[in-house]
């Protein structure tokens, strides 16, 4: 890691290119330390998710291979009770990983900016502290979104039911609150306030840089789907050969043999950790578009010509 390089700023005005270099020069000066954290954090995880993933492809291949059958009209107890326990331990582990991904690559960032050396030789027992104070605080804010996002949505599928028409205005009104939400991780875990003042600086700060938000989780979007691609391929490539194999001849070695299927699990596992892997692009570039729309925000009290619209 080249420490000669100047520090990246982290509160600062940025325009969309300069917000993109900053994220991607993050990652790429600190990727060492970045790529060691999530394989000591997350590969544990992944080889739990790996099975739930697995157990529940080869429920919903064993129920298109039932469709194949003329005459028969697969229900729910169809996919076997391994299937809704694999549904739900997939569920459970991607909330553990995407709390512990968010937790952790948000202080690298926060350590980066207060250490002087930024995250040169960084330990667990440096990096311990915040990370189980961001783990606890994203929980919070997990608990507190459930009822949250439940309520609304109940809100809108009564309007709904009531008015039909109101929900020509209502999901798109969703759809727009929900750019300015993105920012509400970053706020909550980077900043020393409560829950509630929490959502209202990510609706202050989301709608006043609303199109910078979307422009940033577009693009890292694009970037991390590339990413997640490459590692997901080979476990959907080797589990549809397991499953046309199968189909095809019950007795296939291929449908069958233990190595194959550790292979299939292997894969599995990559996949998992690429998902996490790729989310550090859209998670640093949200972090870096708080600390712009921060700057931008916290000045249009003082600064009464300042332009409210960012460019992109």
């Amino acid at each position: 890691m080249d420490t000669q390089k100047t520090k990246i700023v982290f509160y600062a005005k940025r325009n969309f290119g300069e917000k993109m270099n900053a994220s991607f020069d993050f990652i790429k000066e600190n990727w060492k330390p970045i790529l060691k954290y999530i394989t000591y954090l997350l590969l544990p995880l992944c080889l739990l998710q790996a099975l739930s993933i697995n157990g529940l492809m080869s429920g919903t291949l064993n129920v298109a291979s039932l469709q194949q059958n003329p005459g028969v009209a697969p229900g729910l107890e169809s996919f076997g009770i391994m299937f809704f326990v694999s549904y739900g331990a997939m569920i459970l582990c991607a909330m553990i990983g995407s709390a512990l991904i968010t937790s952790l690559l948000y202080a690298l960032i926060q350590l980066y900016n207060s250490r002087e050396e930024r995250l040169v030789e960084i330990t667990m027992k440096e990096l311990r502290a915040p990370l189980m104070h961001n783990l606890k605080r994203y929980f919070i804010l997990v608990l507190a979104l459930i009822p949250i996002t439940i309520g609304v949505f109940a809100l809108i599928a009564i309007l709904g039911s009531l008015v039909p028409l109101s929900l020509v205005l209502l999901i798109p009104a969703l759809i727009a609150c929900m750019i300015p939400i993105m920012l509400l991780p970053p706020i909550y875990l980077f900043e020393k306030v409560g829950v509630w003042s929490a959502f209202a600086k990510a609706f202050r700060l989301g709608f006043a840089t609303w199109g910078g938000i979307f422009a940033i989780v577009f693009i890292m979007g694009i970037i991390a789907g590339i990413l997640q691609g490459i590692t997901m391929t080979p476990w959907y490539v080797a589990t549809i050969v397991k499953y046309m194999f199968t189909l095809s001849d019950p007795g296939s070695a291929v449908g069958v043999s233990p190595l194959y299927n550790l292979l299939v699990y292997l894969l599995a596992v990559l996949q998992s950790f690429g998902m996490y892997l790729a989310m550090t692009f859209t998670l640093v570039g949200l972090a870096y578009q708080y600390a712009h729309a921060n700057e931008v925000v916290g000045n249009v009290s003082v600064e009464s010509d300042i332009d409210k619209f960012e460019q992109l």
